[in-house]
């Protein structure tokens, strides 16, 4: 424990990127926790009592940094701690650890994805702590058992939101949680004098149709809504008519304006003057197009995967992992498309030009080539393709307003005309070159529109938002994409990607979300403001991405109200997904389980057998439900950057083995799924897992409620 210096030396921060004050290991480290290397950037904690804590050191302190006060560093940690404290000192020799030179540093919420972490110790301790303060202790939970891996620990200035006061903070607060309440009562009115019953979208026209009684022939606007405005703002949309509207009415209009504006992804409501003839009040919900097939420019057929193995993340290479493909019997895929990479042009980027609304639009060829080459080869092998939309901190325009720099990536700001105009564009672009007839550049069927929104704070981030606001924005997204793919691809559908924790109270509601109150909430939209063709993407991990004996999780209930969603309980979903207020056109909506892996903590012999036997578990869980279309295991090869999880079909890259080696006996369970060595193969996993059949994992539908 105390030959420490490659430990001490990879927590050195690199001064070329941070400001501040660098910490390291003090001599006398820590007390119950064993610290490893996981790589050459961190360092990984496993404790190993009831007091587990760590001592940190800072250089003195200059003049340049007096203010820094603000500890910070990234964590990873799957099952998240839910106690951590902070003591600071002046002396590493004799710290003198007390209360009083102590302050409560709140949870570490499980984080699946490298996040910050930060308190301001000034601010925390009322002013006792001070710069001359560099001994700095972090008490991490209080128990043996929890894995947490830091990188980059130092003490910095506050930011511009943490020297925000508190009267800012809470006039901010509550500007948010007034616009969360004007959604929530807009789309949970259920007294609307009238609905329109639809908007199809022809060839020339958007046709409006409905039915209203006004006997007393008051007048009643149709009003437009942009794709950026939002119905429940009095202040926006644009009145049409004025004419009076009763009876059965149908009004047609044209669909293309004189500046190439199409109509299309515009929303329509009924409205009628309040007393005082300066403002109008709904009469009903605004409708998106409820009938796209008159806009349809091709006749593309639904692709369906031959089985339902499918592989996440997958990036063109050849050779090695061609033959992997073959040989695992992949059909489906994922692939990231980061929008950024798209739209980011340099002085001299080679551009590809693409009207959309009347505009001419530039996107980086040398990035699209890299889709193309990308997608064309998993179209040529026969695999369905799964894209997965991206807006990366550095996409421009695309960025949401309200984006806070600890996501990994942000919501789509569709709050302005440019920022719609551009991702319709973008979505556009991508939906027509990826579904040509004659194939040349590959066919997306499948738009995952963000990762994991109900981790938005993490991967689909627009600041500290309540959920109704969060989810009219996510829900905008959905459906802009959804209109713009089904222009060129009539079986397009698009899915809300969301983690396995379904349904809980999060720490913090205003950066997680349940997934279960999700999806009640796109239902909710669909049965408002039009249906369409939505499905999951789910990521049943197991309950602990560290444990892959995933029989074994203990909040995985055959519940609506479990805690978890994983393979051990994967019928919860389909069971809910087929109540009535969920199907689509009478069906149940398609399902991906779209980014879900077995960790393997070392290569030994018994952590790859427990890999084997998550797989075959999990097989004979899905096989018998119809709308799990496919499973896209995460990941090929393990990542060395991936917090330590080791969850691929191969192994870590080393020299002479870019892409490692195939873990075995995994890869070969992997390979005979739905074949005719199914059967035989699957038949070893049976003990590791305790049964004599397959059917006793199952959970019989009926009693799921």
């Amino acid at each position: 424990m105390r030959k420490l210096s490659r430990l001490l030396a990879l927590l050195l921060l690199t001064s070329s990127i941070l400001t501040g004050r660098t910490l390291q290991l003090s001599s006398e480290s820590s007390h119950d926790i064993k610290l490893t290397q996981a790589d050459d950037q961190q360092i990984e904690l496993r404790t190993t009592g009831d007091d587990p804590y760590i001592i940190f050191t800072s250089a003195a302190a200059s003049h340049d940094d007096e203010a820094a006060s603000i500890l910070a560093f990234e964590y990873f940690c799957p099952d998240g701690v839910d106690f951590l404290e902070v003591f600071y000192a002046r002396s590493a020799k004799q710290p003198n650890w007390s209360q009083s030179r102590q302050l409560e540093g709140g949870s570490l919420p499980k984080a699946e994805a490298w996040q910050p972490y930060a308190i301001d110790l000034k601010t925390g301790t009322k002013g006792k702590w001070t710069p001359q303060d560099g001994v700095i202790r972090i008490d991490i939970g209080r128990r043996p058992g929890l894995q947490v891996q830091l990188r980059n620990l130092h003490l910095r200035a506050p930011n511009k939101e943490e020297q925000m006061n508190a009267a800012e903070a809470e006039a901010i607060q509550a500007r948010k949680l007034a616009t969360a309440e004007t959604i929530e009562a807009y789309i949970h009115k259920d007294n609307w004098p009238t609905h329109i019953t639809e908007v199809a979208v022809q060839r020339a026209h958007i046709k409006i149709s409905g039915h209203i009684d006004n006997p007393t022939k008051s007048p009643i606007h149709l009003i437009e809504y942009l794709p950026h405005e939002d119905p429940w703002n009095p202040k926006q949309g644009t009145i049409l008519t004025t004419d009076s509207i009763g009876g059965d009415y149908t009004i047609l209009l044209p669909r293309y304006l004189v500046d190439g504006h199409d109509r299309i992804a515009n929303r329509y409501a009924l409205a009628q003057p309040d007393p005082n003839g300066e403002t109008t009040s709904l009469l009903s919900p605004a409708i998106w197009a409820t009938d796209l097939s008159g806009a349809a420019e091709r006749d593309t057929p639904r692709l369906r995967p031959a089985n339902k193995k499918g592989l996440g993340g997958i990036t063109y290479k050849e050779g090695i992992y061609e033959d992997d493909l073959s040989d695992l019997g992949i059909t489906a895929s994922t692939v990231n498309i980061e929008l950024g990479g798209l739209i980011n042009l340099s002085p001299n980027s080679e551009t590809i030009e693409y009207t959309h609304q009347g505009k001419t639009w530039r996107f980086n060829a040398k990035a699209v080539q890299e889709h193309d080459k990308n997608i064309r080869q998993l179209t040529e092998m026969g695999i369905v393709t799964s894209a997965i939309l991206l807006v990366g901190k550095n996409a421009e325009t695309l960025v949401h307003p309200e984006y806070n720099s600890a996501g990994i990536y942000s919501m789509a700001n569709l709050t302005t005309a440019a920022g719609s105009d551009l991702y319709r564009a973008v979505v556009s672009f991508l939906a027509e070159r990826y579904s040509r007839p004659d194939k040349c550049h590959g066919w997306i069927t499948h738009w995952i529109v963000f990762n994991e929104v109900d981790y938005g704070w993490i991967w689909t981030n627009m600041g500290e938002t309540p959920m109704a606001t969060y989810m009219d924005t996510y829900e905008k997204a959905m459906r802009l994409t959804y209109i713009e793919a089904r222009r060129f691809n009539p079986t397009a559908e698009v899915f809300i990607s969301l983690t396995h924790h379904w349904s809980y109270s999060p720490a913090d509601k205003f950066k997680a979300y349940p997934p279960r109150d999700l999806l009640e909430r796109m239902a909710l939209y669909s049965e408002r403001t039009g249906d369409y063709a939505w499905g999951v993407a789910y990521h049943p991990y197991p309950q602990s991405l560290l444990k892959p004996r995933t029989w074994e999780d203990t909040q995985a209930t055959a519940s609506f109200d479990t805690r978890y969603i994983t393979p051990k309980n994967i019928e919860v979903l389909d069971v809910y997904l087929h109540q009535t207020r969920f199907l689509y056109d009478g069906k149940v909506r398609t399902v991906l389980l779209s980014e879900q892996g077995y960790h393997t903590p070392d290569y030994s012999e018994s952590s790859m057998r427990d890999k084997a036997a998550a797989i075959a578990y999990t097989w004979e869980k899905i096989l018998p439900l119809s709308s799990v279309e496919s499973f896209h295991y995460h990941r090929w090869v393990d990542h060395p950057l991936e917090g330590g999880l080791k969850v691929g079909l191969r192994t870590l890259p080393e020299p002479g083995k870019p892409f490692g080696d195939r873990k075995e006996p995994a890869f070969s369970v992997f390979s005979a799924l739905e074949t005719e060595a199914h059967s035989q193969t699957l038949e070893a996993y049976k003990e590791v897992i305790g049964i004599e059949h397959w059917s006793a994992i199952r959970i019989p539908t009926t009693t799921i409620e």
